[in-house]
Parts: structure tokens; C-alpha cells; sequence
């Protein structure tokens, strides 16, 4: 019994892994999405809106639509977008980026990377932040994004 469960989570991990790889290997481009949903303890529950297609190294989303969408319904819980040819980790560019938003949202947002090295995410708490790696994200089908803080959070 125990031997089906170890080879039902290497599967699981498998096709998690390769729903990463998908995404970012679907384009040489970097994409991008706003994630909604919520955060309750440790855990974030977002799904993947507004798919934005840019470079190589760098992608733009409609920050207007986040702005407003989260100044109506509080939901936006951070961002979503591929490296296509490097790591799962954030850029200087990144790290701007989301320390700008989380301090002018005044709440901790969520950065998902997916390279064809696989999934990460972190969570910047404030415009001072550098990202504090989660303890496990994945991506569903449907666009749909499971992440855990560490213990400490």
C-alpha cells in the first residue's frame, strides 16, 4: 500500500512538473497572468487571469485592470509568469516589480515562476521585501494555483 502511494505522489509530481514545463515552454516569449483568489493562513488559492505575452526576457500586463480590479473587489493575490529560458527565481526586474505592488497594495503578493526547470513561488510582504520562497506551489488544470508558505509565516 505504501509502495502505490510513493508511486501515485512521483506521478502527481510528474505531472506537476510537466504542466510547469508546458507553460513555460509554450512560447520562447514570457507570459504573464494576475492571480485572484485569496490567502488564508498559510495557504494562497488563486486562479490565473489576463494571459499578457512579451519578450524574451520581459513581459507587461494591463496594471490599470489589476489596479482597479483590486480598488473593486480586494482579490488580486499577485502574478504569474514564465521565464522561458532561465530559472524559477525573480529578476532584479521582479523584485521591483513586486515590491512596488505589494506597497501599494499594503499586503503581502504572490510572484509564481515557471521555467523548464519547474515551479516556484514567493511572497513579498511590502515595498521592502526580496521574496520569501514558498514551501510548495503547484499549477492545476484550469489555471488553478495552490501555494503554502513555510512554517514560520
Amino acid at each position: 500500500m505504501g509502495e502505490c502511494r510513493g508511486e501515485a505522489r512521483r506521478l502527481e509530481g510528474r505531472r506537476r512538473i510537466a504542466l510547469a514545463k508546458r507553460s513555460a515552454s509554450a512560447e520562447s516569449c514570457e507570459e504573464c497572468w494576475a492571480l485572484l483568489g485569496r490567502h488564508r493562513g498559510r495557504i494562497w488559492y488563486a486562479r490565473r487571469v489576463g494571459r499578457t505575452l512579451g519578450q524574451p526576457a520581459s513581459v507587461e500586463f494591463d496594471g490599470l485592470w489589476v489596479l482597479r480590479r483590486e480598488e473593486q473587489r480586494l482579490d488580486v493575490v499577485g502574478f504569474y509568469h514564465t521565464h522561458p529560458g532561465g530559472q524559477p527565481r525573480p529578476s532584479a526586474r521582479d523584485v521591483r516589480t513586486m515590491r512596488a505592488w505589494a506597497g501599494a497594495f499594503g499586503k503581502p503578493l504572490l510572484c509564481v515562476i515557471a521555467s523548464p526547470q519547474g515551479l516556484a513561488g514567493y511572497r513579498f510582504d511590502d515595498d521592502r521585501c526580496c521574496g520569501v520562497a514558498l514551501a510548495e506551489i503547484e499549477l492545476f488544470p484550469r489555471g488553478i494555483v495552490i501555494g503554502v508558505d513555510t512554517d514560520g509565516r
